[in-house]
């Protein structure tokens, strides 16, 4: 009997994003999002130690005012470990660090980014109560919510 481990993080490491993929978000919604896409419609990019950027947003009298500033390396190690911290609540390994994901834009739909977004959210949560919220809760329905979105 051969033992065969399944890696689901498993995809394409690409040299440079690919043009018209949707970028991941960095948060465990997105991450779990990449998860339930499969990899057929993943692609990670290794990150560059200078293109990881955070903003800050102020409201003074005259509107919002964002300022990016350079997200340092125990930035990005509280990143992701609150990413690992979600996918574990919701029973998925953690992702490998270092790398921006990806994922392929499904072909009938003509969606852009954040409607991409919007939409998976619902589909994922329509049917959950709202206490039922919990990462754990919404695996199943996003694997299903992208199966639907996969769909030709």
């Amino acid at each position: 009997m051969v033992n065969m481990i399944h890696d689901p993080w498993e995809c394409t490491e690409l040299q440079e994003p690919p043009k018209d993929w949707i970028r991941a978000t960095e948060n465990g919604w997105g991450a779990l999002v990449v998860w339930a896409a499969g990899p057929g419609n993943v692609a990670r990019v290794r990150s560059a130690p200078d293109d990881r950027y955070g903003s800050i947003a102020r409201l003074p009298g005259d509107g919002e005012q964002k300022k990016q500033f350079l997200l340092t390396e125990a930035d990005l190690s509280s990143i992701d470990d609150d990413i690992d911290a979600y996918l574990a609540d919701a029973g998925i390994p953690p992702r490998p660090r270092g790398f921006n994901w990806f994922i392929r834009r499904p072909s009938g739909a003509d969606l852009d980014d954040d409607t991409f977004w919007g939409a998976i959210w619902d589909a994922t949560t329509k049917r959950l109560p709202h206490e039922g919220l919990h990462p754990s809760m919404m695996t199943g329905p996003a694997k299903e919510a992208m199966a639907r979105f996969y769909q030709d």
